[in-house]
C-alpha cells in the first residue's frame, strides 16, 4: 500500500479520488454529505497498484489540522491506520489535530492516537493531544 499526498487543488487528486466521491454508495459512506476542497486541504491517499482504497482530506486553518470527512474501502483497519498515521507523522508538529469521526468508527481513531472529547448524536469529536495537554 502507498500513500499519497496531494494538495487539494492538485490535479492528479481528480484521478485519484473524483470516482468514488461522486458514487452514491461512498456519499452514502458519507452520511450523504459531500465531499469538498480548495487551497486549504491536503488530501492523503492510500492505493495499491492504481486502486483507491481510502482517502482523508484534511482542512489546515489557522494552526488547526481537521479531519471532516474520509473514506475507507471496508472500513479496512489496515488502512484507517496507516492514513492516520500518516497524517499524525506529517502534521504533528505545525498543527492541532482534529476529527469529526462517525461513530462506528471511533475505535479506528482511537486505535491510532485519537481522544474522544465530545459525542453529537452520529458523531464524535476526536483530538490527538499533545504531550502538555495530556498532563492538565
Amino acid at each position: 500500500m502507498e500513500i499519497v499526498e496531494l494538495e487539494g487543488e492538485d490535479q492528479r487528486l481528480y484521478y485519484l479520488v473524483a470516482h468514488l466521491i461522486m458514487d452514491e454508495n461512498i456519499l452514502n459512506y458519507n452520511l450523504n454529505y459531500p465531499y469538498r476542497t480548495s487551497s486549504e486541504y491536503k488530501w492523503f491517499i492510500a492505493t495499491n497498484r492504481g486502486v483507491t482504497l481510502g482517502f482523508i482530506p484534511v482542512k489546515l486553518k489557522e494552526g488547526k489540522a481537521t479531519i471532516n470527512n474520509y473514506y475507507i474501502a471496508d472500513d479496512d483497519s489496515k488502512v484507517f491506520s496507516a492514513l492516520l498515521e500518516r497524517i499524525i507523522k506529517a502534521l504533528y508538529l505545525d498543527f492541532r489535530i482534529e476529527s469529526v469521526t462517525q461513530i462506528k468508527h471511533i475505535s479506528y481513531f482511537e486505535h491510532s492516537g485519537f481522544s474522544t472529547v465530545l459525542f453529537w448524536k452520529r458523531y464524535a469529536k476526536m483530538k490527538v493531544f499533545n504531550n502538555e495537554e495530556k498532563c492538565l
